[in-house]
């Protein structure tokens, strides 16, 4: 299918479904962007080895990456996101195509990344754009789809959460003071971003502050109050551990630096920062091969997408907050 064919099929998808979640995303579809959003899938297959091949999408939100995927690369895209607000959304919209004689090779499937059953070996390629920064365990992350990979296949994550950016530094440590402490965020969330998944949105605060209270309710609300501040970041199980051992001893948790807005219920970030090296160490670790990239695509900056000197990558995060991650499965 040529590029002006996936772009017509792009914009009727995305009208497949009326899902209040969808709105939010629905307004980003817009004509100028698509050459821009083609652009960027030919480099994403291309670092991948897409075409033809069975692509996961971990974290697929509404699913235009997962049908763009699918039509540049003639490949069968399973498409997940952990929130069943969002499978829904995509449910329909495919079911929509469908019913108008237009089926595309993407199926839609509520999962967890870290917990997906898929079988092993099974995978020809993974792609996860602007979503491991909600992940709660990387680690585990890795591990599964290392799994589920053919030798020789990819695990691609494209994300602009990065810690070395002032800019993305700043813009995510103001949104979560908000997420954490504000119950007009929380009333923003559910009327104009995703009122399905954020029907009972409560600041993760508030939250703690209930899970610190059912575990000790004989403790003043000034004392509930310092340790919920002091346990931001952890889940409901470490939070009730930090309340005894304050209890023990007066000590209270330290919050970590780039991560610590999360939701204390189902352990998963809120836009949190992420460190490119760190991300490579770790899916190396976990056994890939793998190489951290740059998408610039005008010259000079262009010849340093692949550059591997660590303070030369630092100054260009600086300047440019998004970063790939190619990570290959050993044949």
């Amino acid at each position: 299918m040529d590029n002006e064919q996936i772009k017509a099929t792009i914009l009727e998808y995305v009208q497949g479904s009326d899902h209040p979640d969808l709105d939010v995303y629905r307004r980003d579809v817009k004509p100028e962007l698509l050459d821009l959003w083609l652009r960027r899938l030919d480099q994403y297959g291309a670092l991948g080895g897409f075409q033809g091949q069975h692509i996961l999408e971990a974290g697929c939100g509404f699913g235009w990456d997962a049908v763009g995927l699918s039509l540049k690369f003639d490949a069968k895209v399973t498409a997940t996101d952990i929130l069943p607000s969002m499978i829904d959304g995509v449910t329909q919209c495919l079911a929509a195509m469908a019913a108008k004689g237009k089926p595309l090779n993407v199926e839609a499937r509520q999962a967890d990344i870290c917990t997906l059953d898929l079988p092993d070996n099974s995978l020809g390629g993974i792609f996860s754009s602007e979503a491991v920064e909600h992940v709660h365990s990387l680690e585990a992350m890795y591990a599964n789809c290392l799994r589920m990979l053919k030798p020789g296949a990819r695990l691609l994550i494209v994300n602009d959460s990065n810690c070395y950016n002032p800019e993305m530094r700043d813009r995510n440590r103001e949104m979560w003071v908000e997420r954490d402490e504000s119950f007009e965020h929380a009333q923003w969330l559910k009327e104009e971003v995703r009122p399905v998944e954020h029907a009972n949105a409560k600041p993760y605060q508030a939250m703690r502050e209930d899970i610190i209270r059912e575990a000790a309710p004989e403790l003043s609300s000034e004392q509930v109050t310092k340790i919920a501040r002091a346990t931001a970041g952890l889940v409901r199980p470490e939070i009730v551990a930090a309340v005894a051992a304050y209890q023990r001893d007066g000590s209270v948790p330290v919050r970590p630096e780039n991560s610590w807005c999360r939701n204390p219920e189902t352990g998963e970030y809120a836009e949190r920062l992420l460190d490119p090296f760190e991300m490579r160490d770790g899916l190396r670790a976990a056994g890939f091969r793998t190489q951290l990239r740059h998408l610039f695509t005008k010259m000079p900056h262009r010849l340093l997408n692949g550059i591997a000197i660590r303070p030369i990558n630092e100054k260009l995060f600086g300047m440019r907050p998004q970063f790939v991650l190619v990570a290959e499965k050993p044949a």
